[in-house]
């Protein structure tokens, strides 16, 4: 009977608020972080898309003013693809990264 008397006490004791409390706030410190990781990786995507499409455009208005030759476009059209080609290689990669942690 004495140990289960001594168990419900070591159950209910200040100790073990204390340390269930730390966890509480590791926990919640390390889901910030994370979420400010991804608020950041996405705030990136966005702004690397919005470079391709400014650049895209300035493509297309050199293409429509006959400022460039086909092979000028062809040569930047196979960069765009390797760039964007690198772009998902990385992503691909740290999504695997991530669902291994």
């Amino acid at each position: 009977m004495k140990k289960d008397a001594s168990d419900r006490l070591f159950l209910s004791s200040p100790l073990l608020k204390f340390i269930s409390l730390i966890l509480g706030i590791a926990a919640a410190y390390f889901l910030t972080i994370q979420s400010i990781k991804i608020e950041l990786a996405s705030k990136a995507e966005v702004r690397a898309v919005d470079i391709i499409d400014k650049k895209l455009t300035n493509i297309e208005v050199l293409l429509k003013e006959g400022a460039i030759s086909k092979e000028q476009f062809y040569k930047f059209t196979h960069e765009v693809d390797m760039r964007l080609l690198n772009i998902e290689i990385l992503l691909e990669q740290k999504q695997g990264d991530n669902f291994g942690k």
